[in-house]
């Protein structure tokens, strides 16, 4: 089986846990996912299937959109609402034009210190394991781009047990998506803490919801944390969801449970056979799907077996009239079927494969 799904992660998922979800669902093998999205997040996760697990590399990394909500007036170890309170800050003096002024400086070019709670390794280790023990680290700060940051909400100030009189704006995901329950009883349990305990309840906050559209590398709960700090007051992310993952958007996302009940009655003919195939057909989609800002080449029939056996394909391979070579071209067979991405040598005068998605049984 091969393709993209377009999943909605739930909270309490890791990526690997959608990894082995689907293999169960869709009774394939080789599946990747296109980026992590941490626990306690959700949105959209695009997985590879089959042959085209080799586009994961490629998907990961395209640009994302996130919709999260900004807390100012406390900070956590995790920078996210799944840590420990570690300070907490005044927020009477903080202005709206002061917000507004902070969170648009954060467009552009910016440096950002990775969390020690994080994927990132080093020597063989991931970051989060290391802070589960209770060691820090020091790390470098690192270049990231954000090319869009927004404020999408008013500007509320409550206390921080009073996530309720929140409201982010009507046309966004946020509103949208409802918040989702806490996950199952077993699973996320290390860190399924809850800032808004007993003790910590009254704190004065400000919450406010933020549409940020970055690149690759760019750590969401760090933007959070640095406009807190910033601001002189603290800061951190309570809630995330990934909107967009290159062409995938959450409009067009589907849940775990979906896809086992498409996938069951695919699989027991409960519905007829042309039914089943349609609807698996809208979920799992061709790898050409994601990389439609390259323009499209078709091989000549005879030429079939050159692009099969991923070789080397020059300009009279094609059935398209070629005055001047593209950089990377979308590459179909004679039946119109995505095969490859091939990149232009300019100087040998010939396409090179860069991705082949030929599964092992053609």
């Amino acid at each position: 089986m091969d393709g993209i799904i377009n999943v909605y992660k739930e909270k309490g998922y890791t990526s690997h846990d959608v990894v082995a979800r689907l293999r169960g669902i869709t009774k394939e093998k080789h599946i990747g996912h296109t980026g992590t999205l941490d626990p306690a997040a959700a949105g959209v996760l695009p997985m590879c299937l089959g042959a085209v697990t080799k586009a994961c590399e490629l998907l990961t990394e395209k640009g994302k959109e996130y919709e999260t909500i900004l807390l100012l007036g406390i900070e956590t170890n995790t920078e996210d609402a799944t840590g420990e309170i570690v300070s907490s800050g005044d927020v009477s003096c903080i202005t709206d034009d002061m917000i507004m002024e902070a969170v648009k400086s954060f467009e552009g070019d910016i440096s950002q210190v990775p969390p020690m709670f994080s994927a990132t390794r080093i020597n063989g280790q991931r970051y989060y394991d290391l802070a589960r023990k209770g060691v820090e680290i020091d790390r470098e700060a690192k270049q990231v781009h954000v090319s869009n940051i927004e404020i999408i909400s008013d500007i509320t100030r409550c206390l921080l047990s009073q996530k309720e009189v929140f409201t982010p704006y009507p046309d966004t995901s946020l509103a949208k998506f409802a918040e989702e329950p806490d996950p199952e009883e077993g699973r996320w349990h290390w860190e399924n803490n809850d800032i808004r305990k007993d003790e910590n309840k009254d704190i004065p906050v400000i919450r406010v919801a933020l549409r940020i559209a970055c690149e690759k590398g760019t750590y969401i709960r760090t933007i959070c944390a640095d406009i807190g700090r910033k601001l002189g007051c603290g800061g951190c992310m309570e809630r995330l969801l990934r909107t967009r993952s290159g062409a995938f958007t959450i409009e067009d996302s589907h849940s775990l449970a979906e896809l086992e009940e498409i996938f069951a009655k695919a699989n027991s003919g409960e519905n007829d056979n042309n039914t089943s195939c349609e609807k698996i057909k809208n979920v799992l989609l061709s790898a050409d799907t994601c990389f439609m800002e390259y323009p499209a080449l078709h091989c000549k029939e005879k030429y079939d077996s050159v692009l099969l056996n991923g070789n080397l394909m020059r300009m009279r391979h094609f059935k398209e009239y070629i005055e001047v070579a593209d950089p990377i071209n979308r590459v179909y067979d004679s039946h119109n079927d995505f095969k490859a991405l091939y990149e232009w040598v300019e100087e040998r005068k010939l396409y090179r494969p860069l991705k082949v998605f030929i599964s092992t049984k053609e």
